[in-house]
């Protein structure tokens, strides 16, 4: 059995323990290999907690306390997405008609209105209905599954 003195990192001079994410992969001795070893898991823990556990944090508070204004501003957007869309489509009826030589007047705008106002509430429920599943995803910790679904669905 190899004795281990609290120094053995110190001593080394290829061994960077200063908190950085070096891991010496030419080290020599009885322990090398399973100190590497070490070094590595205690260098990927330290580069998760650095990289990825504030961003884990940053979701988790925002699907927990702020959570309705975020959904209002997706729903928000999806409005007005549909809203500019439907304003595109418009003049660009509009247009059309007026190649012809036709009024605004012939145009059914009855049937517009209800197909905007029916757009807008699909796009409002669709966005209110997407929120809660990325949130239940997030809060759940599985968003790559669901990124993954989504992509394979849409691809």
């Amino acid at each position: 059995m190899a004795f281990i003195s609290q120094n053995d990192g110190y001593d080394d001079p290829y061994n960077l323990n200063d908190g950085s994410l070096y891991v010496n992969p030419y080290r020599t001795g009885d322990q090398s290999a399973q100190d590497t070893l070490a070094n590595l898991y205690e260098s990927e823990f330290q580069d998760y907690l650095n990289r990825f556990f504030p961003v884990e944090q940053d979701l988790i508070a925002q699907m927990t306390t702020g959570f309705e204004q975020l959904q209002q501003e997706e729903i928000g957007r999806a409005q007005s997405a549909v809203a500019r869309q439907y304003a595109n489509t418009r003049g660009q009826e509009t247009r059309r008609r007026a190649g012809f030589g036709l009024t605004r007047g012939l145009t059914p705008e009855a049937d517009y209105q209800r197909s905007e106002t029916s757009s807008l509430v699909a796009a409002r429920n669709f966005a209110r209905m997407r929120s809660e599943e990325r949130r239940s995803q997030i809060m759940s910790g599985g968003l790559g599954s669901a990124m993954t679904q989504r992509s394979a669905l849409s691809g």
